[in-house]
């Protein structure tokens, strides 16, 4: 073959590799490599230079690096985080537990609490809003709670919550309750998932409300196995009073919500609950509360991999209802136990994204009456 065919023909293969890798949907089959390091690229929602972000990304970098010191096997690369004020929002006006069950006693027209039931969800109200005085609130909500869902099957049940995810959110503008996400941490736990981690949502929320909360945000990195949170007591819808221990569900029987706590996952509960369901201590926690600091002690404590644990300031009074003055007092009980802290006014860029804002009239969003 003479020599200018064969210069037509490479000129020829190369614009059609030239016009192949320029076609819509080529990167998705073409490799890239990266032209910055993790760390420097950051993630999505995140301040650039944030240096929190920098250092729980070069951990995570190490833990998945084989020629790392700090590398991590894949069965040990465990993540668990707290639910409400970590992943979600809690300040619209309070957690989507407590708010779920006085919109529901209060305020749902397609149900009819009874009436110690309301009563006790307009004190709860009072408490929220105006700041009443409440006695025996903890002791009593462990008590109620689980009545307002009282001999509803668990698909019942997460309807309920589904619909509530459906309103908008008290003293924000442009956000329902199923979006309330902290954008950033989102951010995290995909980051995570695609470094090889398996991670867990270990919540003092009631279990089926947080799998439901998830549904279509982050059931894809955690699926409903790896939900940890407060259970309610079950029975069969033909039980009846017999001891569970003592009677055999029948096949055209359902569970049923028996109207009680079965335990609440709060503070040491949490790590308890760990050893029952995971077996063995995360290497990242993440929290934002004092409830949270029994969770990020068991990832410290980690005997074979050395962990560490995060937890939010809720000190951003633009993008959320954050308290500066609470946030710093928080931040130095942090330091104290040795754990990092994540501004959400310095280290996010956003919260809940854009188009998002707090609204303008509080009071005008209090429910009818």
């Amino acid at each position: 073959m003479p020599m200018s065919t064969k210069r037509f023909f490479a000129m020829l293969l190369f614009l059609v590799l030239l016009f192949t890798a320029a076609a819509p949907g080529a990167l998705a089959r073409v490799t890239v490599l990266p032209t910055v390091g993790a760390a420097e690229a950051g993630l999505d929602g995140w301040t650039p230079g944030s240096g929190v972000l920098a250092d729980l990304m070069q951990f995570v970098t190490d833990s998945a690096d084989e020629s790392s010191a700090g590398y991590v096997p894949p069965e040990d690369r465990i993540a668990v985080f707290d639910m409400d004020g970590t992943l979600y929002g809690e300040l619209f006006p309070t957690y989507f537990n407590d708010w779920l069950y006085i919109q529901r006693a209060l305020y749902d027209e397609n149900y009819q609490a009874l009436e110690e039931l309301r009563s006790f969800a307009q004190e709860w109200e009072n408490k929220v809003l105006r700041g009443a005085d409440m006695p025996n609130f903890d002791e009593r909500e462990r008590f109620y709670g689980p009545q307002l869902y009282e001999g509803l099957t668990i698909e019942e049940y997460r309807d309920v919550v589904r619909a509530f995810k459906k309103l908008p959110c008290y003293g924000f503008e442009g956000m329902t309750y199923g979006e309330a996400f902290y954008k950033p941490m989102l951010a995290v736990v995909r980051y995570l998932y695609e470094n090889g981690y398996t991670i867990y949502v270990n919540s003092a929320t009631y279990r089926d409300a947080v799998r439901t909360m998830m549904e279509g945000t982050l059931d894809q990195y955690i699926p409903a196995n790896q939900v940890i949170g407060t259970d309610l007591l079950f029975k069969t819808s033909g039980q009846g009073e017999e001891s569970a221990i003592d009677y055999t569900m029948q096949p055209d029987e359902k569970l049923v919500i028996a109207g009680s706590l079965f335990v609440k996952n709060l503070k040491s509960n949490k790590v308890f609950a760990m050893q029952r369901e995971i077996g063995k201590n995360p290497i990242l926690a993440f929290g934002n509360s004092t409830g949270d600091f029994a969770m990020a002690n068991a990832a410290l404590q980690n005997e074979k991999y050395p962990g560490r644990a995060y937890m939010l300031l809720c000190d951003n009074t633009v993008q959320d209802y954050g308290d500066v003055q609470k946030a710093e007092g928080f931040a130095a009980k942090c330091r104290e136990a040795g754990f990092r802290t994540i501004s959400m006014r310095d280290d996010f860029l956003t919260i809940y994204g854009d188009g998002v804002r707090l609204a303008e009239e509080e009071a005008a969003l209090l429910p009818a009456a």
